[in-house]
């Protein structure tokens, strides 16, 4: 494998800042359980087991809505939020051939319930029966580069509302597209920007977007669990006042052979957006275990509840095609037990996604909290009616908790 350049892109948070960073590190010691390390109980557990209650019958978008000529693949990984009277979601799309290297950052919106004013209301329908793409904010270059950071932008793409700037931003990754493997894309990268419209409102979410700098690349003394992909995904989720944010990044051994590949995820940590973003000292030598399930996992996107506790639901990759997500709960966003998780079966309630030879399910995009406190899910998956049975289409899913 080529030398990995570490140093190419200034950065917002590896380096020490001293008490800023010390701050930090005082709250995430010890705090991601691994599987041994797990409690034999997990309070506040019971109250938060989720049940699938519907799935969407059809997908919302598939080759009818993103054409096999403008997204050869559909698209895959992002992150849903609620705007107003709107859902949008952030999706990364991808193109043309080679696969998952020409990309785009794409944002799309729907209304729930066909038309309420508010989107957190009781709806009068339990999912969006369309979405309309309102932008493209980011395109990779879409060539085969090892010297690109930007040859592919796929598949994280997440957005949060900065209160303190009055803007959203926005949380890709980039990755070098080298032909020497089987994984094309290496060494990734998180990139940060800025909506150029301040407010949180549909103007506001919709930017246009600038970048301002990389949060997080791979460092010369990174975990030794990340591998050649670099880092894959992050999508920061805020812990509360006076507790900053917090973040899952992923990496993937993917220089390693077949059988040996794990996509597992750590925490990281900042007292701000911009960062600095700090890896987790507890995920030094183990990966972040989610899952009593599944030790294989990508992209979790984390939601915090009303209630204060928080929900992440991610790509349970040994379960794909079972038709399972996986999801956990955690009272803190900041305390991740193992035991306090489940597998989601999604793909096997709905007849648009493929039952044969494909796998089924791949990645969520993140819930909202709706009135009811039922969650909305928004996943993607293979559509069974698509012409191309390499698309990924999107979908919906209502959650409720077994309480209710």
């Amino acid at each position: 494998s080529p030398t990995v350049d570490r140093t190419r892109i200034p950065m917002h948070g590896l380096i020490n800042h001293g008490t800023v960073q010390e701050a930090v590190l005082v709250v995430v010691v010890g705090l991601c359980a691994s599987l041994g390390q797990a409690a034999n109980s997990c309070p506040g557990w019971p109250a938060h087991q989720l049940r699938v209650a519907a799935v969407a019958p059809y997908s919302v978008i598939n080759t009818s809505t993103l054409p096999i000529s403008a997204s050869l693949y559909g698209i895959e990984g992002g992150h849903i939020t609620v705007v107003g009277a709107y859902i949008y979601i952030a999706l990364a799309e991808f193109t043309a051939p080679p696969h998952f290297v020409p990309s785009k950052i794409a944002l799309w919106r729907g209304v729930h319930g066909g038309g309420a004013s508010d989107v957190t209301a009781p709806p009068s329908a339990p999912w969006p029966a369309s979405l309309t793409r309102v932008a493209t904010l980011f395109e990779s270059t879409g060539r085969v580069d090892c010297g690109s950071l930007r040859a592919s932008l796929g598949s994280s793409v997440a957005i949060a509302f900065n209160e303190t700037t009055n803007h959203f931003e926005l949380f890709y990754v980039g990755f070098k597209a080298c032909n020497d493997s089987t994984f094309v894309n290496r060494e990734g990268r998180i990139f940060r920007a800025v909506s150029n419209v301040p407010g949180n409102t549909p103007e506001g979410i919709e930017g246009p977007y600038t970048d301002v700098g990389v949060i997080m690349q791979p460092i010369n003394d990174s975990p030794p669990w990340e591998g050649e992909q670099g880092v894959d995904s992050l999508q920061p989720y805020y812990l509360g006042k006076g507790r900053g944010w917090a973040a899952f990044y992923g990496s993937c051994n993917t220089q390693d052979p077949a059988p040996e590949i794990k996509q597992v995820v750590g925490q990281a940590f900042a007292p701000t957006l911009a960062g600095p973003w700090v890896r987790s000292p507890a995920d030094r030598e183990l990966p972040c275990n989610l899952s009593v399930f599944d030790e294989k996992i990508e992209q979790p996107i984390v939601t915090r509840l009303r209630d204060g506790s928080f929900v992440a639901v991610f790509d349970a990759l040994n379960h794909e095609v079972e038709g399972m997500l996986g999801y956990s709960w955690s009272p803190d966003g900041v305390r991740w037990n193992p035991l306090c998780s489940q597998l989601l079966d999604v793909g096997n309630r709905t007849a648009w996604i493929t039952s044969v030879g494909r796998k089924r399910v791949r990645t969520p995009q993140g819930v909202i909290q709706l009135a009811d406190n039922s969650l909305l899910l928004s996943f993607s998956g293979f559509d069974g009616n698509a012409s191309n049975p390499t698309h990924e289409s999107l979908g919906f899913a209502t959650l409720v908790f077994d309480t209710q």
